[in-house]
């Protein structure tokens, strides 16, 4: 079983990218993960928001496996609790052995074709995110249900 991280490459705030490494150092105690950074679409000053969310969305895509369970994290999806998540992520454990891949989106979101390849859609929150902020929330929330799954006192 292993977590797979794809998301679109960017210049992220150093804090959180010291965040994001340091929840990905803490999960390694539990399960392997890994961190997929697709290249950012090229000539983003010169493009229209609807052609990089294409391109984007394409990469996101390819970088997906076929096999193991694809989360897509997009704010239309399900709403978890973290008791919850860390419910159902202690089942694809069992469930599902090729791993699980969270896919989020960059700074101007996802197509829908990536929503549609989804074997889950995934809300974090009801508000909007900035997908730097989205993708602590999420590795957190992942770290959370590891320690959840094993009793380890984190969560309160």
């Amino acid at each position: 079983m292993k977590f797979r991280l794809i998301w679109v490459g960017s210049n992220a705030d150093i804090e959180v990218r010291a965040g994001i490494e340091r929840y990905r150092e803490r999960i390694r105690h539990f399960y392997p993960i890994e961190v997929v950074e697709i290249a950012p679409e090229k000539g983003r000053q010169v493009k229209s928001d609807v052609a990089i969310l294409h391109a984007d969305s394409a990469r996101l895509i390819a970088a997906i496996p076929q096999r193991g369970t694809t989360v897509v994290v997009d704010e239309r999806g399900e709403s978890l609790d973290s008791l919850r998540f860390s419910r159902w992520l202690e089942r694809q454990t069992i469930d599902s052995p090729h791993g699980v891949n969270f896919v989020l989106g960059g700074d101007v979101g996802l197509d829908d074709a990536v929503r549609a390849r989804a074997d889950k859609v995934l809300s974090l929150s009801a508000m909007t995110l900035p997908h730097q902020i989205a993708r602590l929330v999420l590795i957190e929330q992942i770290y959370r249900a590891c320690t959840l799954m094993r009793n380890i006192p984190y969560h309160k």
